[in-house]
Formats: C-alpha cells, structure tokens, sequence
C-alpha cells in the first residue's frame, strides 16, 4: 500500500479539520468550559495533564491525535497489512493466535494512547469529541480493517460511562484502558442475529452474584490477542423468556471465564477474530439496571459502533481510491497511462467525489452526537440549552443509521470500481485492492445490516418530514447559504414528493418492503446539502468542490427521479 503519514497528506480530511469545521460549535460544548483543565490545576491529576484550556489548544491537541495516528496508520500498518491478511489466524485448543506483526502496530498505537481515544480524561482516555474519533477510524481503517477492530474494539466500553455506576466506572474503565483489553458485544446467538428481544441466554442470581449460560456467535475478539485479555459485553435474559426485550439485561463478562469454542473461516477481515463463545455459569457483573439491557444500553452501544463502520467505509474507500489512482497513473496502455482513457478516468471521478460526499456525511453524523451527548453529562444546563440539545439526540438518532447504511453501501459500490481500474491485476492478490474488495463486504452486514439502518431511519425521516417535524428543520438548517442552488431546490422537492408519495401507500407489506428508496433519497439529499456547504465553506479547493458538486447533484436527480417512479408505481 501507499506509505505516507495518512492525515497529513489526505487533503480533503485536512480541509475538514482546518476550514470547513467550525471548532467554536463544538469545543466548548465538548471541554465543558475547559473544566479538565481547570480540575487539574487544583488536584494535579495525571490524567488530566493534557486537558486544554482554550480553543487553540484543544484544537492542537486534537491535530496532534491525528498526525500520531496518520503516521502509524500510514507508515507503519499499511506495510503490514497484506502480510497479516495473508498469515491469517490459527485457532488450537480454544486459543487464538494472531500474526505477531498485528500484534506490534496493535502495541504501537496503545503506546501512542490511541486504544482508549473514546473515554473520557478522568478515566485516563484521550477525551477527543466524535468527530476527532469519527476521523481517527478513517485514518486507521484505510491502512487496514481487522488490525483497526482490535485495537478500536475498546470504544465499545465507552457506553459504560453512560449507564454503568460510578463505583463499576471508576473498577472498570482504567482497568480495560490500562490493559489494553479488547472488548465485544455479546448480542447474536446460533438461531437469533438481529432478533435481539428473543435471545436465550441466561442469568441467573445466587448469592449476589450473576451467573450467565449461554452460546454467543460473530463475537469480535471475544478472545483478546495473543494473551492480552478481553471483555464482552453480553445482552443475557433475566425475565422470562416471555419476557421479551424487557427481560433483558447488561453485563460484563472477561473472556477467562468464558470459553471460545471456535472461529469463523471469511470472505474478508481475515485476521479478525470472530468467536463463538459459550458461557457456563459464567460469572457476569450487572451493567446499570435489570432489564435495561436491550432498551437503553445495547442501542446506545450499537449507536457507536455504527458510526464507526461509517468512517471504515470511509476509510476503505480512501485507500481503494488512491490506490486506483496511482495504478492508473502508472499503467500504459496504447502509448499512454489509463488515467487518460476517457472511460477509466470518469470512475475515478465519480470515486473521488462519492468519498468527498461520504467524508461530509462521516463528520456531520459525528457532529450531531457531539452536539447533544455532552448536554447529558450531568451538567446544569439551560431551557434553551435542553432544547436545542434534544434536537440533535433526534437529529443523531436518524443520522447515525443513514451514516452507517449510506457510508457502507458506498464502499461496496465504489471499491468495486477501484478494482475495476486496475482490471485483471486488481483481481489478483498482488495488490490491495483485492484485500479491500473483500473487507469491504462487510461493512453493510455487521452491526446492523442495511436492511436494519433503513428500518432504523425510515420512522425519523416521514415522521420529521411533516411541517414541524424534525427532520424538514435540520434540513432548512443544512439548506441555509445554498438556498439559489437550483438543482438542490429541485432535489428537495422530488424528495419531499418521495415521502409524500411513499405516505400514500397503503399496505404496510408494501411499504415495508420499500423504505429504501425513502431512506437513499434522504441520504442523497443530507450529502447534496452537505457537500453545498463545504463548497461555499472553502477557501484552498472552491473550484473543485464546485466540480464534485454539480456531478454529485445530478446523479441525485437521476436516483431520486427513479425512485419516485418506482413508488408512484405502487400507488398507481
């Protein structure tokens, strides 16, 4: 793969970060008026040590995280990364064994503090806001998936510092940050994947202690790596199994009292353990409250790692891209590179500016949950403050499942063509385009098909559709500065008449059957204005963001003009 320091030489991540994010919505929101900072200067915390105390040092601590974790990402794990797709994992006795050059860029990233980027100082993380996070997974993913999932699988336990007690947060969080624990979410079963409310693994209370019996699939280095320790956090039942969703409940569970029967032979993440453990009166330590496993603690888990697949497919899509390019530079044919070939150089095009859109997408659901997560931090805040932090938890609500279907899908569809480019060379696996075709796949499978993200999606986007709805405000809020556009006035009437159109239907079967093209419509909409945005934002590469614009704009009247036929077909 391409070495190079993978922040510093992505151009359009660094316009993000240095012009088009306005840092004085989120900073001070995020650093809670600098409070780390202050707290340190009166119990002289260590963890604390490195907490700003004004915008510019925030913003430089923050751009310090992301050239640390572009070099690592770029000079040293894509140089790897073929070797340890290639080596793969070995699975002897209930031991699994990954490949030692996984294990040493995994040791150098939690040298440089980058496992435990999603916790908060006081427990001795980073403290970096989403979208820090959102673009600290880009850099990681585009180097290489699985290495990425061991090493982010610890922001998984971020969810304990909303729900669990203070006396299990305080036990907990600087035990897995000081450890390096890997962490998984122990959710599907043999015989239920996304049918969550009827699992049937148990708990079972003796003597102040919870005990778990059960088996859990696809579970995500629920074995650690190579001796360094894991947890799953595990969705078990402690109602009846009538009970349904409210019958379940949240627990830890650290992988020495857990056995890990086996691991699954995939299409791609090929050195990314995927368990199946069995629990056997297994001790487990209760999360928060009995029965608010599923309704409260696993959604809001599941909420992160869906943003997280959205800056993979970002992050896959960068490498695809750039690794394209540079072949197709490179590569003559018929006395000249294939970049000049008419045909070659339109995909390549419509790559370039497809990621622009997904990066737009990637940072702006990041943004949402930075825009109201921090309001529920225990502060004192005001009306006005609760209010406008209770739109942007719904605002986040839809955006998060849009980021993770929308991003997902078109790291399929554009990693395809990256391979296309390089033509019969791509499908060999003497380049990476092979690997990323493959680790691609899963992007919109796991955690939460696409199916799953439109399902999530579909109610906040009709629902906010209507004229008070939430959704049509954040829509006139992204819309502001791009109001002359006349191809985006004609892209949002044609979605407005999708849902209008898609309202009318009148069995359920059928709409259920078609809330997709709602939900892609909806997607290429939020992108179009977000895209409009940057354009007008930008100061370095206006005249690019204008080409990408205008290319962008009219393949979304080409989907949203056939996606309103094909609804109004099923009224008809």
């Amino acid at each position: 793969m391409i070495q190079s320091n993978y922040f510093q030489t992505n151009e359009d991540l660094k316009e993000h970060f240095y012009e088009l994010i306005d840092w004085n919505e989120i900073v001070p929101i995020y650093e809670n008026n600098y409070s780390d900072s202050k707290l340190y200067l009166e119990n002289n915390n260590p963890r604390l040590e490195y907490a700003p105390s004004n915008l510019d040092e925030a913003k430089s601590f923050y751009e310090e995280i992301l050239k640390s974790c572009g070099e690592i990402s770029g000079i040293y794990v894509s140089q790897v990364a073929s070797v340890v797709d290639s080596k793969g994992l070995k699975f002897d006795n209930g031991n699994v064994i990954h490949p030692q050059e996984m294990v040493d860029v995994i040791k150098m990233y939690h040298d440089a503090g980058l496992g435990p980027v999603a916790f908060k100082r006081r427990y001795g993380g980073l403290g970096a806001p989403s979208m820090i996070k959102a673009m600290i997974a880009e850099l990681m993913y585009r180097s290489d998936s699985s290495i990425t999932i061991a090493v982010g699988s610890m922001g998984l336990a971020a969810i304990l510092e909303v729900c669990a007690s203070d006396e299990m947060k305080e036990e907990w969080i600087p035990k897995l940050i000081s450890g390096n624990y890997t962490v998984t979410m122990g959710l599907s079963e043999p015989d239920f994947g996304s049918d969550l409310p009827n699992i049937t693994t148990k708990a079972i209370k003796k003597d102040e202690k919870w005990y778990l019996t059960g088996t859990k699939r696809f579970q995500t280095v629920a074995c650690g790596v190579n001796g360094i320790p894991g947890i799953t956090l595990t969705l078990a039942r402690t109602g009846t199994q009538e009970s349904g969703a409210r019958g379940l409940s949240f627990f830890i569970v650290e992988n020495k009292d857990y056995v890990v029967q086996g691991i699954e032979k995939k299409l791609g993440i090929k050195a990314s353990a995927t368990c199946e453990t069995v629990f056997e009166n297994s001790e487990g330590y209760l999360v928060g409250k009995e029965g608010f496993g599923l309704v409260k603690y696993v959604m809001g888990m599941l909420n992160g790692a869906r943003l997280s697949v959205s800056s993979q497919g970002t992050g896959i899509v960068t490498a695809a891209y750039e690794e394209a390019l540079k072949y197709a530079k490179e590569r003559i044919q018929f006395g000249k590179p294939i970049y000049e070939i008419p045909a070659v150089r339109r995909m390549l095009d419509r790559m370039e500016r497809e990621l622009a859109g997904m990066r737009c997408l990637m940072v702006e659901a990041a943004y949402s949950v930075d825009k109201y997560y921090w309001y529920e931090d225990g502060r004192t805040v005001t009306p006005e403050e609760s209010k406008l932090g209770k739109f942007w938890e719904k605002v986040a609500n839809t955006l998060t499942p849009i980021s993770k279907y929308y991003n997902s899908e078109m790291c399929n569809d554009l990693v395809y063509d990256g391979l296309q480019v390089l033509g019969g060379a791509g499908y060999t696996e003497d380049y990476d385009l092979s690997r990323l075709y493959r680790d691609a796949r899963i992007t919109n499978i796991y955690d939460g098909t696409t199916q799953i993200q439109v399902n999530a999606a579909i109610g906040g986007i009709t629902s906010g559709m209507s004229p008070t709805g939430t959704f049509r405000s954040y829509l006139d809020h992204l819309a502001k500065g791009s109001e002359s556009n006349s191809q985006l006035t004609e892209i949002r009437s044609l979605f407005e008449s999708i849902v209008d159109t898609y309202k009318s239907i009148e069995k359920q079967e059928t709409k259920e059957a078609h809330s997709f093209e709602v939900v892609e419509s909806a997607a290429r909409v939020v992108v179009g204005y977000l895209m409009e945005r940057a354009k007008n934002k930008s100061i370095s590469r206006k005249e690019l963001r204008t080409t990408w614009c205008k290319g962008f704009h009219l393949d979304s009247l080409a989907i949203l003009s056939a996606n309103q036929i094909k609804l109004k077909h099923l009224v008809n």
